[in-house]
C-alpha cells in the first residue's frame, strides 16, 4: 500500500480531484464511497495500491481517504 497526502481541489459523486502535496501533481481519485463530506482545501491522507494510470490527470483507486485534522 502507498500513502499520499493531498489537498482536495474538488469532490463529486465517488471521485475527488486532489493535488499531491509531495509533487504538486493533480490526481483523480476514484472511491467506492460518496465524497460529500470532502470540501476544496481539505487536507487528506489517501491509501491506495500504488497503481496510477498514465492518463491526464492520472487516476488512482483509493482504499481509504481520511481528512487530516488541522489544529
Amino acid at each position: 500500500m502507498v500513502t499520499m497526502i493531498a489537498t482536495v481541489v474538488r469532490a463529486w459523486g465517488s471521485q475527488v480531484l486532489v493535488t499531491d502535496n509531495a509533487n504538486g501533481q493533480e490526481v483523480l481519485v476514484n472511491t467506492n464511497n460518496s465524497t460529500c463530506n470532502l470540501a476544496a482545501g481539505d487536507q487528506v491522507r489517501i491509501v491506495y495500491d500504488g497503481i496510477m494510470t498514465a492518463s491526464l490527470p492520472p487516476q488512482i483507486g483509493a482504499q481509504s481517504i481520511c481528512v487530516l485534522r488541522v489544529y
